[in-house]
């Protein structure tokens, strides 16, 4: 999609602003991509710089690149910075796909410091600046791992059962401060990260992710299924939508 494309023949989100973090690639990149579309100025928070820089530079204007750790809160704190704010996607993440005995701690908190504090830090962060300006939409990426015990995703499914919990608490805590908090939990969607993990979801999962999404996902989730909803989550037709988790996985 180019910056002179639009997914519907209106923006719903004009004179909006966005960050989404992990924004450079895969389902973040197209949140970003359906966000300008709309009409949002967006913020993409990466550390991917090559390709952040790529992306805001393809899509125009009312996008833009800062390189963001998502594990050190001072980063994204400046991400989102103390201007207009009204809807933030905390995509950001990394699996994991080791057992629980041969995971060794450092491994362990740098899964949960990505997933986990990444979205705290946001949601913490994010908060203020959105109630100064009457409030917004926080939208938390978490995944079908989080509900399943597979192999090897210990640390994954605890950081994004975190995550589902943060949005539970966010969406109670914050809703008198006008911002809605609400998840989306992906099933298998094909990006470059999930072709290059197959061997550890094929491992997890006990047979070859193609098999899964044939027998029980029905087709591969494309990052624009993902935007789609996260479109939705943000915008006014769900202003009376918080504390969801939204699976999206075909009813696998």
């Amino acid at each position: 999609m180019t910056k002179c494309e639009t997914m519907t023949g209106r923006e719903q989100f004009a004179g909006r602003s966005a960050v989404v973090t992990g924004g450079a690639n895969g389902i973040g990149a197209a949140i970003v991509t359906a966000l300008v579309a709309q009409g949002a100025t967006v913020t993409v928070a990466d550390r991917a710089a090559d390709a952040g820089a790529a992306l805001a530079e393809a899509l125009g204007e009312r996008c833009r690149f800062v390189h963001c750790d998502v594990t050190d809160e001072q980063q994204v704190r400046a991400a989102i910075g103390d201007g207009r704010l009204d809807i933030l996607v905390n995509n950001a993440g990394l699996g994991s796909g080791t057992d629980l005995v041969e995971l060794d701690a450092a491994q362990w908190r740098r899964v949960l410091a990505v997933n986990l504090d990444g979205t705290f830090f946001g949601m913490k962060h994010a908060a203020p600046v959105m109630a100064r300006g009457g409030g917004g939409a926080i939208i938390n990426l978490s995944s079908l791992v989080a509900g399943r015990g597979l192999r090897g995703m210990g640390a994954y499914a605890a950081a994004k059962s975190g995550v589902e919990a943060l949005t539970r608490t966010g969406a109670t805590e914050l809703r008198a401060l006008g911002i809605r908090v609400n998840a989306i939990v992906p099933g298998m969607v094909r990006t470059e990260a999930v072709a290059v993990g197959d061997s550890v979801l094929t491992r997890a999962l006990g047979m070859d992710t193609a098999e899964f999404v044939a027998t029980r996902q029905g087709r591969w989730g494309t990052p624009r299924d993902v935007a789609d909803v996260a479109v939705h989550l943000a915008s006014d037709s769900a202003r009376f939508t918080s504390g969801l988790l939204y699976r999206l996985d075909n009813g696998a």
